[in-house]
């Protein structure tokens, strides 16, 4: 018998559960903004309003580097690495309820994985200082993928690595990035309303369903159907 799920038949039959870090997982907006700007003033680069910081976080940092001086990437992209390792600690924040939905969503069944566009060792050096690498089976970075958000190639590995059907997975995150690549995979997409995207950037991207507060996941997700066998 399939559980139901208020309003959104479609996720009883979800089994797999991706998760955007930056904005949905941790918040880290004021840590990503504080670092640009530190990394503009370094490098006497003229500093860019925070809407347009904003608007280009879930892109990879190598693409936001190219695209603030393509001639200085490099130089952007390392000394960007060493003062988000310098201000982290002052700057990241949780956001109540993760760690305690995601045990919960764990303990239900469902099989989770985190799909975001940093590097390898920021992402699993975050996951680890939020106490959350635990509850991920799989992680997938920019590292692993050749193209990345808002292509369907990230979803598509996460799906590859966990031998999971589009059919039975959802994407869910917080940056209009994030739901395109979930539509683009084939997959349901699931909008965070605690994250710094205005809602209406989130809404042009016509997400699947809203998730208000991080502990709504465990009304929306409530344990995982049994499989049905012919």
């Amino acid at each position: 018998m399939a559980l139901s799920t208020p309003g959104i038949p479609a996720l009883a039959g979800v089994r797999f559960l991706f998760f955007d870090l930056d904005g949905t997982l941790a918040d880290t907006t004021e840590l990503i903004l504080a670092t640009f700007r530190d990394t503009f003033a370094e490098l006497g680069i003229p500093p860019r309003s925070d809407e347009e910081l904003l608007s280009q976080i879930g892109r990879p940092l190598h693409l936001q580097a190219r695209d603030i001086d393509e001639g200085r990437a490099r130089e952007i992209f390392d000394l960007y690495r060493h003062l988000y390792d310098v201000n982290h600690d002052a700057l990241s924040r949780e956001f109540p309820d993760v760690r305690e939905s995601l045990a919960g969503l764990k303990e239900r069944g469902y099989r989770l994985a985190v799909v975001t566009s940093k590097r390898s060792r920021s992402a699993n050096g975050d996951l680890a200082y939020y106490r959350l690498a635990e509850y991920f089976e799989v992680v997938v970075t920019a590292d692993d993928t050749a193209r990345h958000k808002p292509d369907p190639e990230p979803v598509l590995k996460a799906l590859e690595l966990l031998g999971a059907p589009p059919g039975e997975a959802t994407f869910i995150g917080d940056s209009p990035y994030d739901l395109r690549c979930a539509h683009a995979a084939g997959v349901l997409a699931g909008a965070v309303e605690w994250g710094p995207f205005p809602r209406e950037k989130l809404e042009a991207e016509k997400p699947d369903y809203w998730i208000a507060r991080p502990r709504d996941l465990l009304t929306f997700f409530p344990g995982v159907s049994p499989p049905h066998y012919t």
